[in-house]
């Protein structure tokens, strides 16, 4: 039994009676939701990863040439390919779908204010998650560019886009250290975000991702983790309190982008 099967075995076992207002599971099969579960779980870790490496850019000074969301997905995409386990790449996988999941609730529209947003369109930024995936290894993911019909010729070149960024990273962050202050607070997030919040506890991710920046960043400034309502789906890096926060709301449309989507993989 995986780790994360552990967790999302151990996560339905403690839901017991939720509020009728909170996000319904109750349709699904087992495995379905299992797998919403772990969709909503990997796509916050790669979401802490992505604010972890603002972070990262704000305290050690890291040179950034180009948008700064783009640099970050880059760098939790960098993270999690070092790790080079099963329960990693799916990560990455989650994420990717994520983002064609959140473009497509939108429509793909990308317009107007968006061009001047800093932000570079949803399915953009899944195609470049999987391009860093195959440029890392073709072998092991190759099947996953197929499968968002990425050109052979664009994933050959992709390796070039990973060397890239390995080299530069691998470069960037040889010089950090350990020991890092973290701190980890969870907020209440009441009636209607007790499953959200029991899924985002549940899970760990959390705590893991704050471990691993005490173990292998050295960052003067005390770094504040907190979990908490936010009145909006939201994730974000505050450079005034050296501080990472995370919205129930964002683990709970995660939820709901997978739920959303079970219609179409039941037709697939």
């Amino acid at each position: 039994m995986t780790r994360l099967f552990a967790l999302i075995v151990a996560i339905f076992l403690s839901l017991g009676a939720l509020p009728a207002t909170a996000l319904d599971l109750s349709g699904l099969s087992k495995q379905e939701r299992a797998d919403t579960l772990r969709f909503a779980i990997n796509n916050g870790l790669f979401t802490l990863y992505h604010e972890v490496a603002h972070l990262l850019i704000d305290t050690l000074a890291l040179p950034v040439l180009g948008r700064e969301e783009d640099a970050a997905d880059n760098i939790a995409t960098w993270v999690l390919l070092q790790k080079n386990t099963p329960e990693a790449n799916l990560t990455l996988e989650d994420a990717a779908h994520g983002w064609v999941l959140t473009g497509r609730s939108y429509d793909d529209y990308f317009g107007g204010e968006d061009y001047a947003s800093g932000y570079s369109p949803d399915r953009h930024r899944a195609m470049q998650i999987v391009c860093l995936m195959v440029g890392a290894d073709g072998a092991a993911f190759r099947r996953v560019a197929d499968a968002y019909n990425i050109p052979s010729e664009r994933q050959h070149t992709c390796l070039f886009d990973y060397g890239l960024v390995d080299r530069t990273l691998a470069d960037l962050l040889a010089k950090s250290a350990s020991g890092t202050r973290v701190d980890v607070t969870y907020h209440d997030g009441g009636t209607r975000l007790r499953l959200a919040e029991r899924v985002f506890r549940g899970s760990g991710i959390f705590d893991d991702v704050a471990e691993e920046l005490r173990r292998g960043y050295r960052i003067d400034d005390r770094v504040k983790f907190t979990a908490r309502r936010c009145g909006e789906s939201n994730a974000f890096y505050d450079p005034a309190t050296t501080e990472i926060i995370f919205c129930y709301e964002l683990m709970e449309d995660f939820m709901q982008l997978y739920v959303d989507d079970l219609p179409q993989r039941r037709r697939d």
